[in-house]
């Protein structure tokens, strides 16, 4: 089974192509592509522009990794100071379901408490489930690795 882990950012969406073979898991871009840079060219106003370029992106990782059979999502944790920047990343996650939807692949949105980790110990529990990546290591991609984990084991 190979998953799609996904995490949404305004700036640098990042995204896990997992497979997982009776319990082996194996991070298929761990040493290349995992962080989505917004072109300089797409202002930080231009929303419309950004959600384009994210539905071509997904799109192109369809294409880029055969064979995907569903994506989970790491969504922001919401909270009441709600900014500007939580909003433009859930507007990318809604790119990346409207993509799932046009090629059929099941997608489902998760939190730290619905994926067994939390943001303090997201990259520990990413590390020992999966790996990591030679680059761009932080957090957000530790995120998408667990969404990843996850999808794979449910």
């Amino acid at each position: 089974m190979k998953v799609l882990g996904f995490r949404g950012d305004p700036k640098a969406p990042r995204y896990a192509v997992l497979s997982a073979d009776n319990g082996i898991y194996t991070l298929g871009n761990a040493a290349s592509d995992n962080k989505l840079l917004v072109p300089a060219s797409i202002t930080e106003e231009a929303d419309a522009e950004r959600l384009a370029w994210m539905y071509g992106e997904i799109l192109a990782i369809f294409d880029a990794h055969p064979g995907i059979e569903k994506v989970l999502i790491k969504q922001n944790e919401f909270t009441r100071q709600d900014t500007k920047a939580k909003r433009r990343s859930a507007y990318i996650d809604a790119a990346v379901v409207l993509a799932c939807a046009h090629r059929g692949i099941p997608v489902d949105i998760k939190i730290y408490g619905s994926m067994s980790t939390t943001s303090a110990d997201t990259k520990r529990h990413a590390e020992d489930r999966v790996g990591k990546t030679d680059k761009y290591w932080d957090t957000k991609m530790a995120d998408a690795v667990n969404a990843a984990w996850w999808g794979a084991r449910h």
